[in-house]
């Protein structure tokens, strides 16, 4: 008897397990309908999804470039040609050497000036000579002892004379070679009683007060440039600092085999810390007002095309889209296809076909809605 009852006991345990077994596979079947995509649709039942209303953002949008400093401005100090019959300068001093800093107007060289101050002497000479002659010319013709023809030419002999002595007088002042700007010396080429030409090359001076920094700019985001916009500015001879920089320069010509810009920054330099040469990275940040974007996981790319499933009611239906660039955190840029308050599927929608029925109801498909968040009260939670 005893026998009978276990094994009664035991098969009314296995036919409940299989009961319990049973009813899980069903709601298993139930639950995969909800989820599968393809069992859903199979079964006529709606499509859980996600989705996020498209609005108007702004962004702030940084983009970057390779970048090389350069001086602001440089000087060649050059000996311009000569109006005088000297033939050579000879280097009296030189007060400057290469790494030194001058400002503008600093004599950098003086030149021996004493045969120019002789040609001087002799011009001038030659111009109260030619004031004379002119003076009794004038007279001469007042009293018709001579000609208008030889009175211009008096005329012209004393401009000429007056000519020479104010090239001889500028020959006489650079004897003395100034800097024309503030700066740093980067090489002198002449040395004290040195004899040099027309057209030596005597200094060449950089200004890196402020420094300018070139910038290879992408040609495609050309609209998102003008100039007075801020940057930041990494160079390699300075891994631990940013640089705060603007833009000051924009070139008219786009590289064609580079596609890109150049164009150009200007970073405070106190003390000419940074030097020209220097390569690095730089970024240059703007505010793009009023952007259409979503979420970069909602496009679907196929076959070089961009599109979005949206909902009109509870029917999903795929749109081609037309990007901008990636701005923000994981946002696109939409430029045409999508309009303000249009609701975009952002999950679930791999697998989604047009016309398919989707649930958008999100917070009742994943249990996390406002019934749920009540259960979880009552629990205790």
């Amino acid at each position: 008897m005893k026998t009978f009852i276990r094994w009664t006991s035991g098969l009314l345990l296995l036919g409940c397990a299989v009961v319990l077994i049973g009813l899980w596979q069903l709601r298993a079947r139930d639950a995969m309908a909800d989820w599968d995509p393809d069992a859903a649709r199979h079964r006529g039942k709606p499509i859980p999804v996600r989705t996020i209303k498209v609005a108007a953002r702004d962004f702030d949008e940084t983009i970057g470039g390779t970048a090389v400093t350069f001086p602001a401005q440089s000087a060649t100090v050059t000996i311009p040609l000569r109006s005088s019959s000297v033939i050579d300068r000879e280097v009296l001093d030189v007060n400057c050497e290469a790494g030194g800093e001058v400002k503008k107007g600093d004599v950098l060289v003086t030149f021996l000036p004493g045969l120019f101050e002789h040609t001087v002497r002799q011009r001038e000479a030659a111009v109260r000579q030619t004031t004379k002659t002119l003076e009794a010319y004038k007279g001469l013709n007042k009293r018709q002892a001579i000609t208008e023809l030889e009175v211009a030419e008096a005329e012209v002999g004393y401009e000429t004379a007056q000519l020479e002595l104010a090239m001889s007088k500028r020959d006489l002042e650079l004897c003395k070679m100034i800097t024309p700007i503030d700066g740093v010396i980067q090489e002198v080429n002449v040395v004290p009683q040195m004899r040099v030409g027309d057209g030596t090359i005597v200094a060449v001076v950089h200004d890196l007060d402020p420094i300018y920094v070139q910038m290879d700019f992408p040609m495609e985001r050309l609209d998102s440039l003008q100039v007075g916009q801020t940057a930041e500015v990494e160079l390699d001879a300075f891994s631990q600092e940013t640089f705060e920089a603007k833009v000051i320069r924009i070139a008219p010509i786009v590289s064609t085999k580079t596609r890109v810009l150049p164009i150009m920054l200007e970073i405070p330099n106190p003390g000419n810390r940074i030097k020209a040469g220097i390569s690095g990275f730089a970024r240059v940040k703007s505010m793009k007002p009023g952007a259409t974007s979503i979420p970069a996981v909602a496009l679907i790319k196929k076959q070089k095309k961009a599109m979005v499933f949206i909902l009109e009611g509870d029917k999903a239906k795929i749109r081609e889209v037309r990007t901008g660039e990636t701005i923000g955190t994981g946002e696109v840029e939409i430029l045409e296809g999508l309009e303000i308050g249009d609701e975009v599927v952002i999950y679930g929608h791999d697998s989604l076909q047009e016309d398919d029925l989707v649930n958008a109801d999100w917070r009742g498909w994943t249990r996390r809605g406002e019934g749920n968040v009540a259960q979880a009260s009552m629990s205790g939670f």
